[in-house]
């Protein structure tokens, strides 16, 4: 037995040494060959550098010459300096190869020309086309001929490894033998196999963990992206509000929640949206009864965490919520309340709790942008005095209503009113007392014509009231109505009852007499003319088209 093991020793000895021999050959030639793939994946990494920094050269020229601002020549020179640096690289990287170096050289008499033209261009604002040229023609020979001793060396690694695995193969039967004379070591490497399966049992479940909660941080971001989208496809500040409940609601499965909206007075808070319908909510309620909200920032109220509840509550406050104020452009919105039934949602809240405000914040942003660009679009078609639509929607609506009236063959009609002796009004009671008849003028109108009439303030003391599907005898029947209305108003301005108001109409039909838009205005202004030549107080209906 101890022969049989001197020998097998012996012959795994002259086995190994030879076939180590014959490996560590191979392997240094391996070796060798891969440090120079390694070396032409340099230089060509290098020469990609120099290309774009020659790109960006011309670039910044392009943009001097167009603005003539410095900073792009000096952006230029930055990267010729550094272009300048790549060729001293590459003439190190090649200097064992003449014909490279010899392409290296022309390179760099190249940047030479193309720093001296650019130190020109500071006065003449020139781009240095050509020298570019130049210097990326060079750049591309010295590529190629890169490219090709890449192949080349690629194609002598893989002849190597194919000599490796031939003459590995040859030894493998020899060493097989070794091997079941030295079976003994392969139990000891079972049992240490055994202790690192064990090990890397350890580390996969670590890592399946990781995954798990990337996957689970991965599809957070999603969820806020989609939000993110969504919210900026809203055109109105409800449609925010139920979105970022939807969204809410999938990143806290099994919550439930509500965004409430400080109301326009900014006395009461009032539930704008909701889900999962939360629980003992009151529908209305003071700023003052949110702690999150008195706070001005998130608040939790847990057990063991806060003792103090909010007052919005119709019933028994919840275990567990979460007040989030809805803030953007310096004005506080409301807030986003979020309840928990059970402590397992609680705690998965508050591990998203990062995610929820942010997702918040983006509703509050969305919310504050879109009641702005509200308020703006109502600023630009409203008068600002009487708040009736101004002339400008006037000249739209009526537009609209005519092609609407063409097309199913209806009547329509227009009243312009005018109020009487307005001017008198105003140099005897002044303007402030002017604008209080204005008002209540306006709101007259409104009080008397149905939701689908358009009341608009035309200029001055004139409105005019688009009425659509109105035949003339209901036209006028509404006319009067308007007028007796007026007439019945009692204004007060500073204490003091002002003297009785009038207002004369005029009153215009399309198709007969009036064509279209124009002519129906120019009847309507004919018609109340004649309302006021014949004594004011009064409607005059217009019977025959106005030549324009």
């Amino acid at each position: 037995m101890i022969p049989l093991l001197l020998l097998s020793a012996i012959g795994a000895f002259v086995f190994t040494v030879g076939g180590g021999l014959i490996v560590y050959s191979n392997t240094r030639h391996l070796i060798e060959i891969r440090n120079w793939l390694d070396h032409s994946q340099t230089v060509l990494s290098t020469l990609q550098l120099e290309s774009q920094r020659l790109d960006r050269i011309s670039s910044s020229m392009q943009l001097f010459q167009a603005t003539g601002d410095i900073n792009y020549l000096r952006a230029s020179e930055s990267s010729l300096a550094a272009a300048q640096s790549g060729v001293s690289t590459l003439q190190n990287l090649l200097q064992d190869n003449a014909s490279q170096r010899r392409h290296v050289d022309e390179l760099e008499t190249s940047i030479d020309d193309l720093a001296r033209a650019v130190e020109t261009a500071r006065q003449s604002r020139a781009v240095p086309d050509r020298q570019l040229q130049a210097s990326h023609n060079v750049l591309d020979v010295i590529q190629q001929e890169e490219r090709g001793l890449l192949t080349q060396r690629s194609n002598e690694s893989q002849d190597s490894s194919v000599r490796s695995l031939l003459a590995g193969a040859g030894y493998l039967g020899l060493l097989l033998l070794v091997l079941v004379v030295l079976f003994g070591f392969l139990i000891r490497d079972a049992l240490r196999r055994r202790s690192f399966e064990k090990q890397l049992s350890v580390a996969n479940d670590n890592l399946e963990a990781t995954i798990e909660a990337l996957e689970r941080r991965g599809a957070e971001a999603a969820l806020l992206k989609t939000t993110r989208d969504e919210l900026h496809l809203c055109v109105t500040s409800a449609e925010a509000q139920a979105c970022t409940c939807r969204h809410l609601q999938a990143l806290v499965p099994g919550s439930s929640g509500a965004t409430l909206i400080i109301n326009n007075s900014r006395s009461m808070l009032e539930i704008a949206a909701t889900w999962n319908s939360p629980a003992s909510l009151a529908d209305g309620f003071a700023p003052d009864a949110c702690c999150g909200l008195r706070a001005g920032h998130l608040r939790w109220r847990s057990p063991g965490h806060s003792a103090i509840n909010c007052s919005h509550f119709t019933g028994e406050p919840p275990e567990n919520y979460v007040c989030i104020p809805l803030t953007a452009q310096g004005e506080t919105l409301g807030f986003v309340y979020l309840t928990f039934p059970t402590q397992e949602i609680a705690d998965l809240a508050r591990g998203r709790i990062l995610q929820v405000n942010e997702m918040v914040e983006l509703a509050a942003m969305t919310i504050a942008s879109l009641n702005l660009r509200a308020k703006l679009e109502n600023q630009s078609i409203r008068d600002g005095l009487t708040r009736l639509f101004n002339r400008h929607f006037m000249a739209i609506a009526l537009e609209r209503e005519v092609h609407r009236a063409l097309r199913s063959t209806t009547p329509l009609a227009i009243l312009m009113i005018d109020v009487d002796h307005f001017k008198a009004f105003n140099d005897t009671f002044g303007h402030e007392a002017g604008d209080t008849v204005l008002r209540e003028v306006a709101e007259c109108f409104r009080q008397s014509v149905r939701s689908e009439d358009v009341v608009c303030r035309y200029g001055g003391e004139e409105f005019i009231i688009i009425l659509p599907e109105t035949n003339e005898e209901t036209a006028i029947e509404r006319a009067e109505l308007i007028r007796e209305a007026v007439g019945k108003l009692r204004v007060r301005s500073k204490g003091e009852t002002l003297r009785q108001i009038s207002v004369s109409i005029g009153v215009a039909m399309y198709p007969a007499p009036a064509h279209d838009a124009t002519d129906l205005v120019r009847l309507a202004d004919r018609a109340l003319y004649d309302a006021k030549h014949a004594g004011r107080d009064r409607v005059h209906v217009a019977r025959e088209s106005v030549s324009a």
